[in-house]
């Protein structure tokens, strides 16, 4: 029976929530630390809900029957207009899901380009090869990588290295140190830009002051050579990473001439511990595929990969180059 690619309306809700609980169910077989409760269409329903208002979205009929859908967020993003369908915006029910995707893209980004989009980003769950496969035969590649780990600990205390809560008094510390990592992450082959922020100094001061700050450095020598960071949000951009349980860690960054003492690990520790002692389940990382030296850390700690955030960006000639 042939497809059908139509419009995404209200009517398609319900049905779109059950097949992202049950893409997500299947997840949880593979992956126990996930969040039990998006295997329920009660919880994904608001978050298409919500969704529905941020962009365009198509569905699939088979027959009548709602087999594949995907809806869009349309927002500016780090300066760039751009669509992103995250990990709780598409879904499919059916053994040919690779062939809906192509459909489903087909139609949606000839929108997205005629409202002057050139940046598409989806979010896909690890494990779900079909669409992962789809996206890529589209001309999507790894961008970010959502990973998760339960919060043992991972080493014995390392000597020389000085791990503490930073405070008010670290704001100049922190702040190089961050400066650092956006130094890091615009260098090669990650290539992100570093651009100027009049703001951040006022930001890191009114982080550390606060008293339910989760910032911590390390210290070797008397010298800061490592920060890292935590959030304890239960509204994380991806379906992994949002719920109560879940630490998140952000920001994290060691100097290079320190990287080889363990003082990463000894960050990393530190945060695991606190998360222990607050009661939580288990700690995400959200990570640049092509960082090299951050993907050998976190994979090397133990984070296991549950979403990838695949990117592709249209050379913004063919809003006008078509003949």
């Amino acid at each position: 029976m042939p497809i059908e690619v139509v419009e995404f309306g209200d009517e398609h809700l319900e049905v779109s929530a059950a097949l992202v609980a049950a893409r997500y169910g299947t997840e949880m077989e593979q992956e126990p630390l996930l969040s039990h409760r998006y295997q329920h269409a009660a919880a994904t329903l608001p978050l298409l809900q919500k969704l529905r208002e941020r962009g365009p979205g198509v569905a699939v009929l088979e027959d009548g029957r709602l087999v594949g859908f995907v809806l869009s967020n349309v927002s500016m993003f780090n300066g760039v207009y751009t669509a992103w369908v995250p990990d709780s915006g598409h879904g499919t029910d059916t053994q040919h899901s690779r062939n809906v995707y192509r459909d489903m893209y087909a139609h949606l980004a000839s929108r997205w380009v005629a409202s002057g989009c050139f940046t598409l980003v989806v979010s896909v769950t690890a494990h779900h090869r079909q669409a992962i496969d789809a996206w890529h035969s589209l001309g999507f590649g790894m961008t970010n990588v959502d990973a998760l780990r339960d919060l043992s600990s991972l080493s014995e205390p390392r000597d020389g290295i000085d791990i503490r809560r930073a405070g008010s008094n670290d704001v100049d510390a922190v702040m190089s140190l961050e400066k650092d990592l956006n130094r890091h992450l615009a260098s090669s082959p990650t290539f992100l830009p570093s651009l100027p922020n009049p703001a951040m100094r006022r930001s890191v001061e009114e982080r550390l002051s606060n008293s339910e700050n989760l910032t911590w450095i390390a210290c070797r020598n008397g010298a800061s050579v490592g920060c890292l960071s935590a959030e304890t949000s239960s509204d994380g951009s991806t379906l992994a990473r949002s719920d109560d349980g879940i630490l998140g860690l952000v920001r994290a960054y060691v100097e290079p001439d320190a990287r080889s003492l363990g003082v990463g690990t000894a960050l990393v520790d530190a945060a695991l511990a606190w998360g222990r002692s607050a009661g939580y389940k288990a700690c995400a990382v959200h990570f640049e595929s092509a960082n090299i030296q951050a993907t050998r850390f976190w994979l090397g700690a133990g984070f296991r990969p549950v979403v990838y955030s695949l990117t592709r960006r249209l050379d913004d000639r063919i809003a006008w180059a078509t003949e």
